[in-house]
């Protein structure tokens, strides 16, 4: 079929959106147009949105974590806004309300999710320091994926603190995943592989964490087009930026 591109940018005053929008017709024609249509004939196939009408997310902030280095060039996370003499103050960023787990329910409230993450951060620390993993994208993955909930079951079956169904708790050899020093050590493991199959990129390597490694190699080591999964990385980034520590 031939296909060629009809540009139509109508400025119809009533209709016309700040927004770019390109439909196509039952012939391929593609349409491009500031002009919403509901022609049932032709389909929506993409939208640029202006800023001027891009939805605003209000975000909450709750604190701010700060990251500074000491004298020995050794990183420090904190909610305090002062950390001591000989203490450079590297960056500052902005903490906000997270999002609900992806095993679901509400997201706790930040009393008890710093109660939670005060009594699991030594295991963090642990498998952290056994995987060399930045113990920052091991927060990162148990906020998203349980919100440090040890009993935590998903709709799919997923379950603990990382979420491991029941293939992966068994790949790596865990035997109770509601066992929360077997449910980390496993999940950072997995966590561990998927980042060296994946040449350490932490974008694919979470996107294979909640898709599958099998999704990530199937787009062509790329993150999958899955609006839960994009949405997951860019939970996890952001989490990891908010240094998750300071919470403790």
């Amino acid at each position: 079929m031939h296909y060629f591109l009809t540009v139509l940018l109508l400025l119809i005053s009533a209709a016309v959106s700040a927004d770019t929008y390109v439909y196509e017709n039952a012939e391929g024609q593609r349409l491009i147009t500031n002009v919403p249509s509901r022609d049932k004939d032709i389909t929506l196939i993409k939208r640029w949105r202006d800023k001027r009408t891009k939805p605003r997310k209000q975000r909450k902030i709750i604190g701010y974590s700060y990251l500074f280095r000491d004298a020995e060039g050794i990183s420090h996370f904190t909610n305090k806004k002062s950390s001591g003499r000989g203490m450079e103050l590297i960056s500052k960023r902005p903490i906000y309300y997270y999002d609900k787990p992806r095993s679901g329910g509400p997201a706790p409230v930040l009393k008890v999710l710093k109660e939670r993450i005060k009594e699991y951060r030594p295991l963090i620390m642990q498998a952290a320091r056994e995987t060399g993993l930045d113990v920052n994208l091991i927060h990162a993955v148990i906020l998203a994926e349980s919100a440090y909930n040890p009993k935590a079951l998903s709709p799919k079956g997923a379950m603990g603190l990382m979420q491991l169904i029941p293939a992966t708790a068994k790949r790596f050899n865990v035997t109770d995943a509601y066992d929360p020093a077997q449910n980390i050590r496993g999940g950072t493991r997995y966590l561990k592989f998927l980042m060296n199959r994946f040449g350490n990129d932490i974008e694919l390597a979470t996107a294979a964490y909640n898709a599958g490694e099998g999704a990530v190699e199937k787009y062509g080591r790329t993150i999958p087009p899955y609006r839960e999964t994009q949405d997951y990385v860019r939970k996890v980034k952001g989490y990891m930026a908010q240094g998750m520590v300071a919470f403790n």
